[in-house]
């Protein structure tokens, strides 16, 4: 049986949102891993509703939500992609910000890896990174290598260890941007690894099936009304967990905004003091 995510309150166990567009997500098959990896500057055709994309960039912003159902906008994202204001500091920081990207450090994570190819039938390997904005008015960063080919697709996200307030991204400092950088460039090793690992058939999981809520996953309100903190990806598949971090697959809709599980979709690496909720799954009825 097609397994099925579910947005709940866990609280009341009352069901919130069952997701009719669920995209399962499904190993690598070393056989589709045969032909390589073609890296590519360009992001996914399906992006989580309302996600705000800097021009050539392989940043995506996912604003908050308000009560009223309205999407809140990044603080500099006016300035930074329309210029309406003629001085804008906020624009300037966002250009900074910007600076970091995430394909040329997948670039220089995956060289010399036996999978680089620029066969044609090769797996398109697109990297990007969310930032979201979250309800404790600080925003987490999620580094994402997505492959791809005809009908499938796998999706490997890497969630970074620190998180920023919203005031820092007003006035982005070098200290905030090496330390970006340095986890980025952390999180694309990880990546290159855990994509490798997938190519070899090293990452199918076992039977057991965890809940999991993190503020990485889903860190705004959903419908700008229940908490984050009660909202879980239930029933994923446990792939690996030690004393400091989980490996998660969970299947979804990527279209979906992020406070309805838009980012659900894929493989996860999450340290465990990301995570407000962790434990055996349990039943939805």
């Amino acid at each position: 049986m097609k397994r099925r995510h579910f947005i709940t309150m866990a609280s009341a166990g009352v069901l919130l949102t069952g997701c009719a567009h669920t995209r399962r997500s499904t190993a690598l098959d070393p056989e589709r891993a045969r032909p390589g990896i073609r890296l590519q500057r360009s992001l996914p055709a399906v992006l989580p509703g309302g996600a705000q994309v800097l021009p050539q960039e392989q940043l995506v912003l996912l604003p908050g939500e308000s009560a009223a159902g309205m999407l809140v906008p990044v603080p500099f994202l006016a300035g930074a992609i329309a210029g309406a204001m003629d001085r804008s500091e906020a624009a300037s920081e966002a250009a900074q910000l910007v600076s970091i990207d995430p394909y040329a450090l997948a670039q220089q994570a995956w060289q010399g890896s036996a999978l680089l190819s620029e066969a044609a039938d090769a797996l398109l390997l697109q990297p990007f990174a969310f930032l979201q904005a979250c309800v404790d008015d600080r925003y987490r960063i999620a580094l994402v290598h997505q492959l791809s080919r005809g009908d499938w697709t796998g999706r490997y996200t890497v969630h970074l260890r620190s998180s920023y307030d919203s005031a820092s991204f007003h006035r982005v400092t070098p200290e905030l941007l090496q330390t970006l950088l340095t986890e980025m460039r952390e999180g694309s090793a990880v990546l290159r690894g855990l994509v490798e690992r997938a190519a070899r058939g090293d990452l199918r999981g076992n039977t057991t099936r965890v809940d999991v809520g993190s503020l990485h996953l889903v860190g705004n309100r959903a419908a700008g009304l229940v908490a984050p903190t009660l909202l879980l990806a239930r029933g994923a598949e446990l792939i690996e967990e030690d004393a400091e971090k989980v490996l998660v697959r969970i299947d979804g809709d990527p279209s979906q905004p992020a406070s309805a599980g838009g980012l659900f979709f894929g493989v996860h690496r999450l340290r465990k003091d990301q995570l407000h909720t962790f434990r055996p799954a349990q039943s939805t009825s």
